[in-house]
């Protein structure tokens, strides 16, 4: 074993894999000086107070985004809302030429997959007919939870999505996007600011799907539903919708320049995180 070692980016000690690994004698986890990449791949090591290795798990970098409990993701790309003119409005005529092999020829009424299924040949509709089924919401009021309480209000349009679309049973599991069968994010805005994650819209890196060969489906392919709402505190009206693909995103939304960056970004792994230690 050398003395000591040439300092390199830490991060990049194994570009062939796409992957970063971080000892963890505890459940916090330390990112420093480094955003979080989605599709990289986290190398977690487990060990004893001894020193011994128990568990290894990798995950996504998405994945450890969503673990993140302060909000102070390294890395967020917002875009600025504005309702427009139009109650409803359709800012891409057609879906990508990447995903249109995939689109039902004809009409489909009701729907037999669950929303968090992976969508796979003649299951997905057309934006333009998700445009039309979604428009039916607009002025629709639905329970305001408060503004501590955002996770509930978007459950609940969720819901409403759901049934519109013609599932016969609500599902979600909290991944992007939300209703994964239909490649569609849905986001509620009662404020000016489109919170969009660690991922651009217009991204042509491949979205990860079970079942669906890699580079079949990219971020910019996603239909992104945007629902612009009031509240008086007690109820929430939706006032106007504005549907467009992840392409053309930003065509309609102005993407805010810059981004939020911390120094140090702290994870703090659940219990569960790693299993059972061997033995």
């Amino acid at each position: 074993m050398p003395d000591s070692f040439k300092k390199c980016n830490p991060y990049a000690r194994f570009p062939g894999q796409n992957f970063d690994t971080y000892v963890q004698a505890a459940n916090n986890l330390q990112v420093w000086n480094a955003e979080l990449q989605p599709r990289r791949r986290y190398v977690l090591i487990r060990q004893d107070t001894e020193g011994s290795i128990q568990r290894v798990k990798v995950v996504t970098g998405l994945s450890l985004a969503r673990l993140d409990t302060t909000g102070t993701l390294t890395q967020k790309y917002q875009a600025r809302f504005n309702a427009g003119t139009e109650p409803a409005e359709l800012v891409s005529p057609a879906d990508t030429a990447q995903i249109r092999p995939l689109l039902i020829h004809g009409a489909c009424s009701k729907v037999d997959a669950l929303p968090t299924d992976t969508p796979t040949v003649a299951e997905l509709k057309p934006i333009a007919e998700i445009f039309r089924e979604l428009s039916t919401l607009v002025g629709r009021v639905i329970p305001d939870a408060g503004h501590d309480q955002e996770r509930n209000r978007g459950a609940t349009l969720h819901r409403l999505v759901c049934s519109v679309l013609g599932y016969q049973s609500y599902a979600d599991d909290g991944q992007f996007p939300d209703i994964r069968h239909q490649l569609l994010e849905v986001k509620l805005q009662t404020g000016p600011t489109i919170d969009l994650g660690l991922v651009q819209p217009v991204s042509i890196e491949p979205l990860d799907l079970d079942g669906l060969p890699e580079g079949a489906v990219r971020h910019c392919d996603v239909r992104y539903a945007i629902f612009g709402a009031c509240t008086d505190g007690r109820n929430v009206t939706l006032k106007n919708l504005v549907l467009a693909t992840g392409e053309d995103f930003f065509i309609r939304f102005p993407q805010f320049g810059g981004r939020v960056l911390n120094k140090k970004l702290q994870i703090p792994l659940p219990r569960d995180f790693f299993g059972k230690p061997k033995g």
